[in-house]
């Protein structure tokens, strides 16, 4: 007897602090995500929850995406904010939402406001024609161009698996040059300086003969309807469900997989900085094990 209402009062004792966490995490202004509905519909809705809620368990505090229509007017987006949440820790905007952002920001100033601008030049500013220079109310975030090309760079070298073949990146012009800095660099610290070849229209190339691997980053998904048989390195968000079997790995850089350490640098009062991409090994067919181990350590 004396057991059984100690074992009453353990578990009563455990719901009780199990509700004391759950009401402080609901108690918390949670961090909403803006998106259009056929983004979220590409990126699969099973891996949206399943990331959305994995960072609201990391952050202790709710992710939420607001998706909306792709037709949606600022004021209706504007709306769906609101309705989402009246006072969140932040709201995080793709940039191609800044002037929806900007109206927002002079609505609610003190909520910060975070524009991702994806994959742009270091130097370049694809907010500033809503926004203008002066980006101080603002937390402005970048994909990490050097760090992804980096190691799209090292996965290539692993991916020759020692036949010392050439090396094919189809990316956009605008980034050409951090791009070309970051994979030679990774080549030789891998100790295979192989030859690369740049390319920053899809109609440039002609042919994957002599190529022991493709990067796809930003341009050239037409190669996946022509060319089969070659490892592929691809820099997308879509649903690895969507993606032909040739393709290696993924470089996911959506803001689904940026949450964590967008809200973290928020947190720290970082206005500007850049993040690496999230990378997925896809294994894919005839992929030595062991290979597929070192693409792990990257």
């Amino acid at each position: 007897m004396k057991l059984r209402c100690k074992t009453v009062i353990i578990a009563a004792s455990l719901v009780s602090f199990a509700l004391v966490i759950l009401i402080a995490f609901l108690a918390r202004p949670p961090v909403l995500l803006v998106t259009e509905v056929s983004f979220a519909e590409l990126y699969g809705a099973k891996r949206l929850r399943l990331e959305t809620a994995h960072s609201s368990l990391v952050l202790f505090r709710r992710v939420k995406s607001v998706a909306i229509a792709d037709d949606a007017g600022n004021d209706i987006v504007l709306t769906a904010i609101e309705g989402a949440s009246s006072k969140p820790f932040c709201v995080i905007f793709p940039v191609r939402y800044v002037q929806v952002a900007r109206s927002y920001r002079e609505k609610k100033s003190g909520i910060p406001v975070v524009l991702m601008e994806g994959r742009y030049a270091g130097e370049e500013n694809p907010s500033a024609f809503a926004i203008g220079d002066n980006t101080e109310d603002y937390f402005i975030y970048k994909t990490d161009i050097s760090s992804d090309f980096y190691r799209a760079g090292l996965a290539s070298a692993i991916l020759d698996d020692g036949k010392n073949e050439r090396i094919a990146v189809l990316l956009e012009s605008g980034v050409q040059t951090q791009a070309k800095e970051a994979v030679s660099k990774a080549l030789n610290d891998a100790g295979k300086p192989l030859q690369t070849s740049f390319f920053t229209s899809y109609s440039q190339f002609t042919s994957n003969q002599g190529f022991s691997c493709v990067v796809l980053a930003g341009i050239g998904a037409d190669y996946l309807d022509k060319y089969a048989d070659i490892p592929v390195i691809f820099f997308t968000w879509i649903n690895p469900e969507l993606i032909p079997k040739d393709i290696i790995i993924v470089f996911n850089d959506s803001p689904w997989v940026q949450t964590v350490p967008v809200v973290r640098m928020v947190k720290s009062g970082m206005i500007k900085g850049q993040i690496p991409s999230k990378i997925m090994i896809m294994g894919g067919k005839g992929i030595k094990r062991g290979i597929v181990h070192k693409l792990r350590k990257i």
